[in-house]
């Protein structure tokens, strides 16, 4: 059997049909030309990244902007974002057959968000932001079908880590940037717009640090540190729930471990999880306003229930197809007007993606996202242990569920959570199965 270059290799198995076939021990080294497109695959990748962080260049060009994709000529640099990945795409083609039922899910949730323009109550944003969304989707299919666990993780952790060093040096040396000066006086931002923009992202880095540690054993002293400089930064955010997520992830990463060996121990993990699961449920549901307190939270979340109220009334006048993707918080939409008028509050979100995804595209949305979403974590419970890439992918998908219980990242276009939610989901629901 002729040796195949390295860069070709992946975690992936082949189907069931062609296991027996015995594999090749001996890989060609790259060099010459298929070294420099490997090299400069990995550079693109980084710097696409990079963009869907948000980082830097988003609060330097539009300061006063929750996102650069409300100013009309920002869009624009989103294009050469855009053409690489379909480059990207182009080059490895072939892949994505590898990947077809994320291909698939993908394709409905995006046609969904297309179709809602014709229902839209601003159809120009609906349509413009399908767009950016169908592309920000692509490129995580890309990045799950492209790259084996140790080159993901190392390409996720090396981003996050330049950002984190860039957030540090902004807060102690431009504080004007770095630090906030409002409401949330004191705590840090880093390059980013706002406090928790930074600690949600910095969760994913952190995850993806603590995973390359993990299946990248000569280089586990350096992702360390880098571990522990991204969470540093989701403690000097000030953001409990982003802290809170990453010590759940750290905790989860020996669990895992525990389930993919089996006997005994995995036994005991599970019990001890339910345990806790089923404990904490209680105390939640008996004392509250205890639980809130000790977290350092008002029983209204910071207002977000009257929020929540707010939406469910209006959602109950369009249930099922809700107000069109993206429309409903546009600055001229009167159901936005509406929401503000009633809590008081220059509301720039639904604080909760399920609640947002609601008025967005009704039951209809809800019910195709959460059975994607559902179809995720039943293979991650049987494929975790087979997908080589430290966890990162089960906990990603664990991460974003978490997350969008407080942020609406469902469905966000130009976001890198959405990017690596869709990354984990198609490594996880993958027709050509990862080997262990």
């Amino acid at each position: 059997m002729p040796a195949r270059p390295a860069y070709e290799d992946d975690d992936y198995v082949a189907p069931y049909a062609q296991r027996n076939v015995v594999p090749s021990t001996q890989d060609t080294p790259l060099d010459g030309l298929a070294l420099w497109i490997y090299r400069a695959e990995i550079l693109l990748a980084c710097f696409c990244v990079f963009m869907f962080t948000e980082a830097l260049w988003a609060p330097l060009f539009a300061p006063n902007q929750e996102t650069g994709g409300d100013v009309a000529w920002m869009r624009l640099l989103w294009l050469p974002v855009y053409g690489l990945t379909l480059l990207l795409c182009a080059l490895r083609a072939d892949r994505f057959l590898r990947i077809l039922p994320a291909l698939f899910m993908g394709g409905l949730l995006i046609g969904l968000c297309y179709a809602s323009g014709y229902w839209s109550i601003d159809p120009a944003v609906t349509s413009r932001r399908s767009l950016a969304l169908a592309f920000t989707t692509l490129f995580g299919l890309y990045l799950g079908m492209r790259f084996k666990g140790s080159d993901l993780t190392q390409i996720v952790a090396l981003t996050f880590t330049v950002l984190a060093v860039g957030s540090i040096l902004a807060a102690l040396f431009y504080p004007t940037m770095g630090v906030h000066h409002d409401i949330n006086a004191g705590a840090w931002r880093g390059l980013w717009h706002e406090k928790n923009q930074m600690a949600s992202l910095m969760t994913f880095g952190f995850v993806a640090a603590c995973a390359s540690a993990f299946i990248v054993p000569e280089r586990r002293t350096a992702w360390i540190v880098a571990a522990a400089l991204i969470f540093f930064l989701v403690v000097m955010s000030r953001s409990k729930t982003s802290l809170l997520a990453c010590m759940l992830s750290l905790f989860a990463m020996p669990v895992l471990m525990a389930l993919k060996r089996g006997g005994i121990l995995s036994v005991l993990f599970v019990w001890a999880a339910a345990t806790v699961s089923l404990i904490g449920g209680t105390l939640f549901f008996l004392m509250p306003e205890a639980i809130f307190k000790a977290l350092g939270k008002d029983p209204t979340l910071t207002g977000r229930t009257e929020i929540w109220e707010s939406l469910l009334r209006l959602s109950d006048k369009r249930p099922w197809l809700g107000y069109g993707y993206k429309a409903f918080w546009g600055p001229d939409s009167v159901p936005n007007k509406i929401v503000k008028m009633e809590t008081h509050w220059d509301v720039p979100s639904a604080h909760n993606g399920w609640l947002d995804l609601l008025v967005q595209l009704g039951w209809l949305g809800v019910i195709l996202f959460g059975s994607v979403l559902a179809i995720a974590f039943f293979c991650a419970l049987f494929r975790f242990a087979r997908v080589k890439d430290g966890f990162f992918s089960v906990l990603t998908l664990c991460l974003f569920s978490f997350l969008i219980l407080s942020e609406s990242f469902i469905l966000g276009q130009n976001t890198l959570i959405w990017v690596l939610f869709i990354c984990a989901m198609s490594r996880l629901t993958a027709n050509r199965l990862q080997d262990t």
